[in-house]
């Protein structure tokens, strides 16, 4: 048999076919083609409007680059700010702490619950359970007395991560403490 090369339909490079009906050069560039012919025939793109065949059935661009400066021109369009209002932000840290924990506390083996840090420094009477000092709710981390959570027993030591073994604390405190649990802390200071 004499071998003609043949132009792929996938990838339009010229191969040498093994069998007399091949017409792809390999199974990926088949595979692709079914894909392509299985989606619709051709979208617009979001950004610069040309038509194209898509790959995936959730492709909106033709390429990469007009992604890119689709999602650019949406961002300038905003002002260049951030997604995120501060609030949803706040939400965010919060809610990411808690998960950490949680995780933590999963790790060494140890019970873990729900909380927040609003409803602990409720608790506690918006007190520092460490120095008895009252604790500046609006601060922020790592302002000296901003509101933190500190746990009696550390979940280092095997300690749960649950409203019973947690207190509020200064930040400052609460550093100072470190991972040692209160009764440790009384022998140090």
């Amino acid at each position: 048999m004499q071998t003609t090369n043949v132009i792929c339909p996938g990838c339009s490079e010229p191969f040498a076919p093994r069998r007399r009906d091949q017409r792809w050069c390999s199974q990926g560039c088949k595979s692709k083609a079914r894909r392509v012919t299985a989606l619709a025939p051709h979208k617009s793109c979001a950004s610069c409007q040309a038509t194209y065949a898509p790959i995936r059935s959730d492709q909106r661009f033709c390429s990469k680059a007009c992604k890119d400066a689709h999602h650019g021109a949406q961002f300038r369009a905003r002002g260049g700010k951030a997604r995120l209002s501060p609030a949803a932000r706040e939400r965010q840290r919060l809610y990411w702490q808690s998960k950490n924990r949680r995780r933590r506390a999963a790790k060494r083996g140890g019970a873990s619950e729900a909380y927040t840090l609003a409803s602990i420094a409720e608790r506690d009477r918006f007190r520092c359970q460490l120095c008895g000092g009252r604790v500046a709710m609006k601060q922020v981390v790592p302002h000296a007395k901003a509101p933190t959570v500190d746990h009696v027993v550390p979940v280092s030591e095997g300690g749960d991560d649950t409203r019973a073994n947690v207190q509020l604390a200064h930040f400052r405190c609460n550093s100072v403490k470190g991972p040692r649990g209160s009764q440790q802390l009384a022998l140090v200071g």
